[in-house]
């Protein structure tokens, strides 16, 4: 069923993981993207992913590329009690966006997603219900991550200027140069979501960015009439969907041999922030 995602409450098998792991989806802008073998869809398989089906689904080998930091320190269990395993989820929802970017909602499967995290299909269905769940929390993942980059160049609390947008212009390039797993993610997303679970966050995403991006529209003169107002709006939004969109696809475009492949990264960043300007101008 279609749902807000800032509707969902905090799993109750999180308690052992610091606030920081749950901002938004486990969206901390770092390493969504700490690619396996993105040229090789079968990289990934950790130790435990031939686990017999009947383990206990918390249990499993660390993946090569999980950092022993990223584990809390447990206390000695004492008498009678039981040692508590920290949440993987995070890992999860990191390995479905690698997946999910290269193959799609459609032809991925939980299977490649457990062998992308190293653990068992078990333990992801311990986390996440259905593939749809997951691929929400993964697009959500993206969408977090991509918001704080803007977020960062230009808080809420700050007024906007030319040169503040063009910082943001210049933070979401960052961004998707960074993380171009959530970057083709985002881009494959953007034309309608592939459940209606993602339908609801990509409505929500850009709706969040336009209330955003009005605040650069140039001030002018009220328009004459009711209509025309609404006209005005609705050229407005329809410009910044596109700014929207033609940031985030720049990176996917751009790379593995896209059509912008041949195009020098300085020429085609500073083509970006002027398309963009010109956008917001209304030129």
């Amino acid at each position: 069923m279609a749902r807000s995602r800032r509707e969902t409450a905090r799993p109750a098998d999180r308690t052992s993981e610091s606030d920081a792991d749950w901002l938004g989806w486990d969206s901390t802008p770092a390493a969504d993207d700490v690619a396996l073998a993105a040229a090789d869809p079968g990289a990934g398989a950790g130790p435990g992913a031939d686990a017999a089906p009947d383990a206990d689904p918390t249990d499993r080998a660390p993946a090569e590329h999980e950092d022993d930091a990223e584990r809390p320190e447990q206390a000695a269990p004492g008498p009678g009690s039981t040692a508590h395993r920290p949440s993987r989820r995070h890992l999860i929802v990191k390995a479905a966006v690698r997946v999910f970017s290269r193959k799609g909602f459609a032809e991925a499967s939980i299977q490649e997603i457990a062998t992308e995290a190293g653990m068992v299909p078990t333990a992801v269905y311990y986390h996440f219900a259905s593939k749809e769940e997951l691929f929400e929390s993964a697009l959500g993942y993206a969408m977090d991550a991509s918001s704080a980059a803007a977020q960062s160049a230009r808080p809420d609390d700050v007024s906007a200027s030319a040169d503040s947008f063009k910082d943001v212009v210049a933070a979401v390039w960052d961004w998707t140069a960074e993380h171009p797993n959530s970057a083709r993610m985002l881009f494959l997303q953007m034309a309608g979501g592939a459940t209606p679970g993602t339908r609801l966050l990509t409505k929500e995403y850009e709706e969040r960015h336009i209330r955003r991006a009005f605040d650069y529209f140039p001030a002018g003169d009220d328009p004459p009439s009711r209509r025309a107002a609404t006209a005005q709006h609705a050229a407005r939004t329809l410009r910044v969907r596109t700014m929207i969109a033609m940031t985030i696809a720049i990176q996917p475009l751009r790379i593995e041999g896209g059509p912008l492949s041949d195009i020098p990264v300085p020429s085609l960043r500073t083509a970006t922030t002027d398309v963009c300007t010109k956008m917001i101008e209304g030129r």
